[in-house]
């Protein structure tokens, strides 16, 4: 098996834990892994720069169904199966796999169907293909990685969390996100721990019961997560409650309340607060709670091997290929990664490639943010979120920030839609925190009213009970503004 992805581990370790108590050991991984290998070059032959399809629901089938794709010399492709159809099949057609492995429930095991009618040839060099989530409202897009760049991550995140052959590490995202795959699950293999799957898990209280019981040694997961978990372990009698080394976090603004509920909840646990993108491998800077920094919002510096600056101006556009001008230290501008781990590019999609990777090889986030004197990041906004609403520049990020501490306010968002008389105008959407007095609507207004000019205003607020999220924990943009569309 991939020595450099599972080096540090013992064969009787365990390398995989089922809810239910059902262990897979490193010897049984590695013999799996093998076998499966050679089921794959049996059915297609010489596989060295074909792609291999993983539409595998189960993490397990997943995790020995990606390794054993690597073994053979294949580039592994993962499809998000709980994508609805169309996206589904969108995503197997651009894989163009030699083969398509997916998960038969039945018995258990992996089945192997023939791929596309004309597979595609790829680099050597790209070792895994990951698709984005399109939360923004555009297409997903397929994402190249390559070998030495996950490794270089994998090695930085095991730098800095204290993950290692004594690991149990839960994991309540989809194993298809990087997120949870390659920054969880790849991490804790090469580490030489086990990895604990539970996002099929439908409530928070089953998940917290499962780290309890198989001794969860830390978690990683996006702020609405955390929030919720945090509030079910308040729920549960402190000694009930999982024993955790940290608790991370990535994906989105890690804010001060949800800080207060996981340390209310995981007192003993050092907190993280982290950085990335599928497109940097993914992840990009970290910074924990015992520095100064962490308090202010930052989301840390940059990993060892990577370089983080801020570029052009505040929500200036930049041409296809063009860098930027990188900006002092504090000045807002769009963030852009250096370093091994940025991606090799889209997969048939040169022109948005060019979009975000400069001529130096360089990768623009779309993300805004500055770097201080001290090399610490913050994160400010969206690049592409900066509209024009009545002839003047704003943004909906900006906004957003500003309403956040409205009283008895759980969730936010801000969004910008088409007008006929301004040419965008803003609509929030929030959702109140639990046991919050009735009028969040109208505080929310009232603080505009009196923090915001007039083209920041949202012409809109709508309250509802909670807001749609992803899979992955985002809220879900495109739901809410085919709600602004149908007049909801």
């Amino acid at each position: 098996m991939l020595s450099w992805l599972v080096g540090k581990a013992q064969e009787d370790d365990l390398a995989l834990l089922r809810p239910s108590g059902e262990g897979l050991r490193y010897r049984d991984l590695a013999m799996a892994v093998a076998a499966t290998s050679a089921a794959y070059t049996e059915a297609a032959g010489s596989l060295v720069g074909r792609t291999i399809a993983l539409a595998i629901a189960d993490p397990a089938g997943l995790l020995i169904g990606l390794l054993a794709a690597l073994e053979a010399g294949a580039t592994p492709v993962v499809i998000d199966v709980r994508a609805g159809r169309g996206l589904f099949e969108q995503q197997l057609a651009r894989a163009r796999a030699t083969l398509v492995v997916r998960h038969d429930t039945t018995d258990d095991r992996l089945t192997l169907e023939p791929g596309h009618d004309d597979p595609r040839l790829i680099e050597p060099e790209v070792a895994l293909v990951l698709f984005t989530s399109g939360s923004s409202g555009g297409a997903p897009k397929a994402v190249a990685l390559g070998g030495r760049g996950l490794q270089h991550v994998i090695d930085a995140i095991l730098g800095y969390l204290p993950v290692d052959a004594t690991a149990r590490t839960p994991i309540v995202l989809p194993m298809s996100y990087s997120y949870a795959l390659v920054g969880q699950a790849l991490a804790t293999l090469r580490a030489g721990g086990a990895v604990l799957p539970l996002h099929d898990l439908g409530f928070a209280g089953e998940q917290l019961a499962a780290m309890t019981a198989h001794g969860a040694t830390g978690l990683s997961s996006v702020p609405t997560s955390l929030k919720i978990l945090a509030r079910a372990a308040l729920e549960l009698p402190p000694e009930t409650r999982p024993r955790l080394r940290y608790v991370a976090s990535a994906g989105a603004p890690l804010d001060e309340a949800t800080v207060a509920l996981v340390r209310q909840a995981f007192p003993g646990a050092r907190l993280f607060n982290q950085y990335g993108l599928t497109e940097a491998s993914p992840r990009v800077t970290a910074i924990s709670d015992d520095e100064a920094a962490f308090a202010r919002g930052s989301v840390g510096r940059a990993l060892p091997g990577l370089t983080v600056v801020s570029v052009g101006g505040y929500g200036a556009p930049l041409a296809p290929g063009d860098g930027g001008m990188i900006l002092p230290p504090g000045e807002i501008g769009q963030l852009r990664v250096s370093g091994p781990s940025v991606m090799l590019g889209y997969l048939d999609d040169a022109e948005a490639t060019r979009r975000v990777i400069d001529k130096n090889g360089n990768l623009l986030t779309g993300d805004l943010g500055y770097v201080d004197g001290d090399g610490y990041v913050f994160v400010t906004g969206r690049a592409d979120d900066t509209v024009k609403v009545a002839g003047e520049r704003v943004s909906p990020a900006e906004v957003a920030e500003t309403l956040s501490p409205t009283p008895g306010l759980g969730e936010l968002i801000v969004l910008a839609t088409a007008d006929e008389l301004t040419g965008m105008r803003l609509v929030a959407f929030v959702a109140p925190a639990p046991g919050a007095a009735p009028g969040l609507r109208t505080r929310v207004q009232e603080r505009a009213r009196e923090l915001l000019p007039p083209a920041k205003r949202p012409t809109r607020v709508v309250e509802l009970e909670t807001l749609p999220h992803l899979p992955n924990g985002k809220i879900d943009r495109v739901a809410l503004r085919r709600m602004v569309e149908l007049g909801g």
